[in-house]
């Protein structure tokens, strides 16, 4: 199916094994280090339970795909339904945003946590 000239070029085949859930957890937490950092510049913290970790790695793990739709999910799941919370509760500096997720409703829920400013 393909040229001989392509072939000839091609040194390595490369076998790559399943994802771990833990390894899925640490890629969330790794796409998650930007999303902290832009939150934290605002003012506030952002507090993800494991629940909301275990249900963005079921929707952004794809056998054939890997860890590559995690990115997206993050954003629809987390980055989106923060914002309009944010924007629709009038959050204060030094409040914490909370994810986790609604088994019941199946979906991710943001609430926010009052916290005191700890001043530096």
């Amino acid at each position: 199916a393909f040229a001989p000239e392509f072939l000839n070029r091609v040194d390595d085949i490369v076998m790559f094994d399943q994802l771990s859930k833990d390894s899925i957890f640490k890629i969330i937490d790794l796409e998650l280090n930007g999303l902290y950092k832009r939150i934290k510049e605002l003012g506030y913290c952002v507090e993800l339970t494991t629940e909301a970790k275990e249900f963005l790695a079921d929707k952004g793990y794809d056998v054939q795909f890997g860890a590559r739709p995690l990115k997206r999910a993050i954003q629809k799941y987390v980055e989106d339904e923060m914002a309009e919370v944010i924007l629709r509760t009038g959050i204060k500096e030094g409040e914490t945003v909370v994810v986790d997720f609604n088994k019941e409703q199946q979906k991710i829920e943001i609430k926010i946590a009052k916290h005191e400013k700890i001043e530096q």
